[in-house]
């Protein structure tokens, strides 16, 4: 059976941008519902559509539309292309998935929006849906067909001393399926397993930290494609790109890692 992925989330269908846009292009496509993207060339085949400023032409599968104008692009993707991106370019998360590491989660989707252009999912964030009921199966499809993976090990006060079998397994299929594997975890200069003892991992304090390596981490992957959301640049966009903003007072701090003493003077 053929994985299908569809995102539920609005603007998550991407059209890529080839050439300088004309004017009002990307704010018709925003109006329209569509992210409008650039970046190299690897990340055409991650669009459903591709404009081609130079000649005028919407390319969508094996078919060219022309284009002229900005209507005319938004009109061609109104009639062949649904709202519901279909098997798009992500990222799969692996780690907590319980409330109190939501400021995390946030930190990691604004990251990789912010560096590598596409979504961050987990197995159960309600975003998508597949056409795989098991949630065994779905999380390793998931992950098989991610652009990368981003896997946290920080511990949790249901579990401060034991490792999450679940979280092995599913860093186990991301180096089986060869997915780009970002290792992270808050509690410092922890190895937990023995398998990855030879990978990097980067350590973290608060999730402001986690945030900039994560992008770090992306930008130094020649392997992944650079995507660029344009929809970000407008000055009041209707599909306004995932944002982080640190809160300190909701900052997540594990079992096994000492709070700093503040001394007042």
């Amino acid at each position: 059976m053929t994985f299908v992925l569809e995102l539920l989330e609005p603007g998550q269908v991407d059209v890529y941008i080839d050439g300088v846009a004309p004017d009002g292009v990307v704010e018709a496509l925003d109006g329209a519902g569509f992210r409008a993207v650039n970046g190299d060339e690897r990340a055409k085949d991650t669009c459903v559509a591709v404009v081609d400023v130079d000649a005028a032409t919407v390319r969508l599968g094996d078919a060219t539309h022309k284009a002229a104008e900005p209507r005319d692009v938004v009109q061609s993707l109104m009639e062949h292309v649904p709202f519901a991106a279909t098997n798009p370019s992500y990222a799969f998360f692996v780690g907590r998935l319980e409330r109190d590491f939501a400021q995390a989660r946030s930190a990691i989707g604004a990251a990789v929006e912010a560096e590598a252009g596409v979504p961050c999912l987990w197995v159960d964030d309600g975003r998508h849906r597949t056409n795989v009921n098991s949630v065994r199966e779905r999380t390793q499809q998931l992950i098989r067909h991610a652009a990368f993976v981003i896997a946290d090990l920080t511990l949790g006060p249901e579990s401060p001393h034991q490792e999450n079998p679940s979280r092995a397994h599913e860093i186990g299929l991301a180096i089986a399926y060869e997915r780009p594997l970002m290792l992270c975890s808050q509690e410092p200069r922890r190895y937990p397993y023995y398998s990855i003892g030879d990978m990097q991992m980067a350590f973290w304090q608060d999730e402001e930290e986690l945030a900039a390596s994560v992008q770090s981490w992306i930008a130094a992957q020649p392997q992944l494609p650079r995507r660029h959301v344009l929809n970000a640049a407008l000055p009041v966009p209707r599909l306004p790109s995932a944002t982080f903003q640190f809160d300190p007072s909701t900052r997540f701090i594990g079992p096994r890692v000492r709070r700093r003493r503040v001394w007042w003077r």
